[in-house]
């Protein structure tokens, strides 16, 4: 019984696994553009793909039941920009 009360209290006191953006920076001469898989509420689900150039933001695809789904639609986007001449790499943290 303590065994059981103990690992309850641990659990509750631990933060929520915290899902981090997935970042794609795609760049041609002095242009960049970024892909980005965000959690808005810090898990896997939901999921947004968001695309940003000079213009502005928007969202491509959302995900709320998918796992992964995003994490696909992302990839393949990528390798669209790839394909039109842009460079794009995987970066280790979203721009603020």
């Amino acid at each position: 019984m303590k065994g059981i009360v103990l690992l309850t209290a641990i659990l509750a006191a631990a933060p929520a696994l915290a899902a981090e953006p997935v970042v794609y920076r795609c760049a041609m001469g002095s242009a960049e553009r970024l892909v980005t898989v965000e959690y808005p509420e810090g898990t896997t689900l939901p999921c947004e793909v968001h695309y940003t150039k000079a213009e502005g933001s928007q969202i491509l695809w959302t995900a709320q039941n998918s796992e992964g789904y995003c994490e696909q639609r992302a990839e393949s986007f990528v390798e669209k920009q790839r394909g039109w001449g842009w460079k794009c790499d995987l970066s280790a943290a979203k721009p603020e």
